[in-house]
């Protein structure tokens, strides 16, 4: 696999004397499924957030697309990545339906924005969401529709942090085969954190075990063409 989509080397990320993150070197590839997994406190959010441009204080070099992430424009780096983080603010007043299309409408024309909205209602079953208004949603069912709204938006690169968050067995075989489809046939690069790996096995391509912020170990498997 060439020309990797992120490139990270002597990435280091300090509070006071204690270093949160410091890893070497690390490529993330296209169209492949990441799965960063480990314990409470591991760095996965931390490193999710950082390579994903929320955090921004961090020591080494991270090149996206061959670009120094610090240097892209925010209006070229958000519309090709979209971020699913373990807390996302509810807007008050908007209506579940409101809430995908205003997400999915900023990446995407009026008429990608309204097939790729039907076809994900459909595949994820929110017909009975759409008109409710998400402050009113359980934290299952924000959870969902806050999936839908980014996988929706067809990004380049989906970030999904603690991806099992919330979820049902039900709705985690669902977003296995959704995600499983992204990658391997839109082609879209999925970087996901996880304390239970284990759920999305037939989804992974590689496999990181992060402890005290560094890589702990990293297997590899033969994707299926």
């Amino acid at each position: 696999m060439n020309n990797p989509i992120y490139e990270i080397e002597s990435l280091d990320y300090k509070k006071g004397n204690n270093f949160l993150l410091k890893i070497k070197k690390f490529e993330i590839h296209r169209g492949a499924c990441y799965m960063f997994k480990g314990e409470m406190g591991a760095g996965k959010t931390l490193l999710l957030s950082t390579i994903s441009r929320v955090n921004k204080s961090y020591n080494g070099k991270i090149l996206y697309d061959n670009k120094d992430l610090k240097k892209i424009s925010s209006s070229i780096f958000n519309k090709e990545v979209s971020i699913v983080q373990q807390i996302e603010k509810r807007p008050f007043f908007t209506t579940s339906y409101k809430y995908i299309y205003n997400y999915v409408s900023k990446k995407n024309n009026k008429v990608k924005s309204e097939k790729f909205i039907n076809s994900i209602v459909k595949t994820m079953n929110l017909n009975h969401l759409l008109n409710v208004k998400v402050r009113d949603l359980t934290p299952s069912q924000f959870r969902w529709v806050d999936l839908a709204a980014k996988i929706a938006s067809n990004p380049k690169v989906l970030f999904i942090d603690e991806i099992e968050q919330h979820l049902s067995k039900d709705c985690i075989n669902i977003l296995n085969k959704i995600l499983y489809k992204k990658c391997n046939y839109d082609g879209v690069t999925l970087v996901c954190s996880s304390q239970n790996a284990g759920l999305f096995s037939s989804l992974i391509s590689v496999t990181i075990s992060l402890k005290h912020g560094r890589i702990s170990s990293l297997r590899s498997r033969s994707r299926k063409k």
